[in-house]
């Protein structure tokens, strides 16, 4: 291996280990698959990019996407291939998933009902809020101090939340 791959590698595992749980979408493989990766790239001899840092990380990034993505990588052969426990794991998750996404339906159209019942002021200043995206662009937008935006935002997201709260609770 390169040494400044090498120094890549040491000085960025961290970031490098975020980047492969991203595309395990979090899964518990990141680590194995990262591990894969710097093996590999130990195992070359001549690695042809750029030697500055950007070339290195875009090709370790498309080292790991080949690998958790393509069935002839040598991690997918090595541990997706047969491993079933991870499909049946997969599969109960979707279902698991399916089961939350009808409460958070439910969830949300309570929380909507309860919005609707905030007094009009806090209303609107909210819906400039999620529009805008900041305290301060609503305190320029409707003139009114930044303290008393931040304490009506507070008001109004705390009086929908433990209402919203209270209301799923008891169906």
């Amino acid at each position: 291996m390169n040494k400044e791959v090498e120094l890549y590698i040491t000085k960025n595992y961290y970031k490098l280990l975020k980047i492969a749980h991203k595309y395990t979408d979090n899964d518990d493989w990141a680590s194995e698959l990262l591990h894969e990766v710097v093996l590999q790239l130990y195992d070359k001899k001549e690695i042809k990019v750029n030697l500055d840092d950007e070339s290195i990380k875009a090709y370790i990034i498309r080292i790991i996407m080949v690998n958790w993505c393509y069935p002839s990588s040598p991690f997918y052969k090595k541990y997706k291939k047969d491993n079933f426990t991870h499909i049946e794991m997969n599969d109960a998750i979707q279902l698991m998933k399916d089961e939350t996404e009808m409460d958070d339906h439910r969830f949300m159209d309570i929380m909507e009902e309860q919005f609707g019942e905030v007094n009009w002021f806090n209303k609107v200043i909210f819906e400039k809020y999620m529009v805008l995206g900041s305290l301060k662009k609503v305190a320029i937008d409707t003139k009114i101090s930044l303290p008393s935006i931040g304490r009506y935002i507070k008001d109004t997201r705390t009086q929908v939340k433990l209402s919203t709260f209270k209301r799923y609770n008891n169906e």
